[in-house]
Parts: structure tokens; C-alpha cells; sequence
């Protein structure tokens, strides 16, 4: 195969006499070596067909139908392969960052002792489920690293509407883990009751496994919190006084 160049075309003259026109900026894709990498698609009309069965030329008058370039000519199968662009890799902590907003932290479920209404003067024991203050993990994956986000409970902070305590359990029915004791009743309350709310918060650290930026971390404090509202009613303990 015979190659030649111009400024923007390169004719090749195939075997057998058939020619191929080709951009010179695709013949040069592949590098300095002259391999032609793609084709412009463009025909070469009014060469004869080289004639079959070995015999000798006549006349050949007649003109043989276009013969089309190739499409594309892969690099690498003539010998002038083109380096892979590298894997750009994603840093840890954006990974990491995932994996955190995989978490599914629940709300907490709110109990209190006695149950939907309690007393000035009385230590009422308060309490989330035990599932509402544990261990929380997730995970993310990128190729090479693999990061578990870990929440650990922290507290939980019981607005009672009259005043706020922060306990660091999730509490028991018996108040001596977490209690409140109100001073003065709902009585004057929208609809007779205090607005309370409660939210656990979580501390949140990540470990990584694989190449990593670093093999753990931690995220500013606190990190998460899931809040409930709901309401209690606080009533006052009537005593009578009867002359003796």
C-alpha cells in the first residue's frame, strides 16, 4: 500500500490499484507513524475495477461503480494505539459524604409515665424506644473504596414546653434515667396541654476500606437529629380541707 499526503487529503493507492481519499487530519490521528485512524466517508468515482481470473487487461472502457472509504479504521489494528485517559479517583470524603446521607435515623418514639397526662409536683418519667437511640451504619461504594458511615446517639433533649432537659439515655418508665417535674399545670395551654418535643442527636464518624484518603474520620458535632412533637397535659392534685 502506497500513502501519499497533501494538505488536506491523503490518497492511498490499496492493492489490486483502488484508491482512498482521506482527511489528512484523521490520516494523522494516530500519531507520527502515518497510520490513517478514520475516513471521511467521501467516494473516488471513474477508477476501473481491476479485472478477475488472471488474465491480462482489455479495453476497460467502461467505469466501475464508487468504491466507498471505510468508516473508521481502528488505531490499535494498524499499530498506533492511543494511551487510555486515566480514572480520575473520587476523594474519600465525598464518598463519605454519601454514605452519610444513606443513613435512615429514626424518629424517636415518645413515652411518658404516667401516660398522656401527669401532675405538678410529680417526677414524670420520660422515654424513647430503644431502637429510636442506637447504632446507626450505612455504606457507599466507588470503585477502590468502600466507606461506612457509623451514628452513635448522643442525647436526647426533652422540651416539655415549661422547661428542657437534656438526658443521655433513652430513658425508662421509672424517671430515675431521664424525668421532668412540672411546677405549674397545662391549665392555660392551647387545648389544655403543653407543646413538648423531643430530639435525638447523633455523633457521626466514617472508616474507609481500599485506597483511601484516609482510613477514618469524622464529621462536625453534632452531626444529625431527628425531632418529634407531640402534646401532655399537666393537671394539679386537688386535696380538700375539712373543719375538724
Amino acid at each position: 500500500m502506497l500513502t501519499r499526503f497533501s494538505s488536506a487529503i491523503v490518497t492511498v493507492v490499496l492493492a489490486g490499484g483502488a484508491i482512498l481519499a482521506l482527511d489528512a487530519t484523521s490520516a494523522s490521528a494516530c500519531g507520527p507513524t502515518g497510520h490513517v485512524c478514520a475516513a471521511t466517508g467521501r467516494t473516488i468515482p471513474g477508477r476501473p475495477a481491476p479485472k478477475g481470473g488472471g488474465g491480462g487487461g482489455g479495453g476497460g472502457g467502461g467505469k466501475a461503480a464508487p468504491m466507498p472509504c471505510p468508516g473508521a479504521v481502528n488505531c490499535n489494528a494498524i499499530g498506533a494505539g492511543a494511551a487510555a485517559a486515566p480514572v480520575q479517583r473520587v476523594p474519600t470524603i465525598d464518598v463519605a459524604y454519601n454514605a452519610e446521607n444513606q443513613l435512615a435515623l429514626p424518629a424517636p418514639h415518645v413515652h411518658t409515665s404516667p401516660d398522656g397526662k401527669t401532675y405538678v409536683d410529680l417526677r414524670t418519667g420520660l422515654w424513647v424506644a430503644p431502637g429510636d437511640f442506637a447504632r446507626e451504619t450505612a455504606a457507599a461504594t466507588v470503585p477502590g473504596q468502600v466507606v461506612t458511615a457509623v451514628a452513635t446517639p448522643k442525647d436526647v433533649t426533652w422540651n416539655m414546653g415549661e422547661g428542657t432537659v437534656v438526658c443521655g439515655t433513652a430513658g425508662s418508665a421509672t424517671g430515675n434515667g431521664c424525668g421532668y417535674t412540672y411546677k405549674r399545670s397545662s391549665a392555660g395551654q392551647p387545648d389544655g396541654k403543653y407543646a413538648i418535643s423531643v430530639t435525638v442527636t447523633w455523633s457521626v464518624y466514617w472508616t474507609c476500606a481500599g485506597d483511601c484518603d484516609a482510613a477514618q474520620g469524622t464529621f462536625a458535632d453534632p452531626t444529625m437529629a431527628m425531632t418529634t412533637n407531640t402534646t401532655l397535659a399537666v393537671g394539679e392534685v386537688q386535696t380538700e380541707s375539712r373543719p375538724g
